[in-house]
């Protein structure tokens, strides 16, 4: 005995298939709804591929562009910090992370280079000034290299960003030379071999 019609005619209910064939049809009948289902289908698939990507400071690499996001950015500085100062962008980038950007777009930071802090797990916290006192000079050293020019008279600067207490309390044991714009605003182009 053969088993041909639909499930429905069959069993007295539907198949799920059946079911979704029978609502799209229904959809088919109503264009207006239909296009609200595609745009926002649409604009979903949008934002989930084109959302930036989180990269945390273990993951940075020499010639990383990034946009971080400082907790008290403000109008006049949307770098989150005043000229000669990096609290705001090192703090964001330990708690949140930061996004990579295009160097050849509107961004926050560039990556001289990445590099690993002693201290063994558990061991007290030497303080943020006293970490970024250690690194000065090297940074200061691979900015010249890779700006094209010494940080006096630039109008970029060096940021060393060393872990936060809270961060070196989770054991993080990264840190990171940056370059950024003195004043605090955003970078226009990339600055390798541009000398400013």
């Amino acid at each position: 005995m053969g088993t041909a019609g639909r499930e429905r005619d069959r069993y007295a209910r539907a198949s799920l298939r059946e079911q979704m064939a029978d609502e799209l049809t229904a959809l088919g009948a109503h264009p207006g709804v239909l296009a609200l289902i595609v745009v926002l289908a649409g604009g979903w698939l949008f934002f989930t591929l084109t959302k930036a990507q989180v990269v945390r400071v273990t993951d940075l690499r020499a010639g990383d562009c990034l946009y971080i996001h400082a907790a008290d950015a403000d109008t006049d500085s949307p770098t989150g910090r005043p000229a000669g100062t990096a609290t705001g962008a090192v703090i964001a980038l330990y708690e949140d992370g930061t996004e990579r950007a295009a160097c050849d777009g509107s961004h926050s930071h560039e990556v001289l280079e990445s590099f690993a802090l002693p201290g063994a797990p558990g061991a007290p916290y030497p303080g943020s000034a006293s970490l970024r006192a250690s690194w000065l000079e090297p940074c200061t050293a691979a900015f010249t290299a890779w700006v094209g020019r010494a940080p006096a008279g630039s109008v970029l600067e060096p940021v060393v960003a060393v872990p936060t207490q809270a961060a070196w309390e989770d054991g993080q044991r990264t840190g990171a030379c940056l370059v950024a714009s003195l004043n605090g605003q955003f970078l226009p182009a990339p600055v390798r071999g541009s000398g400013r």
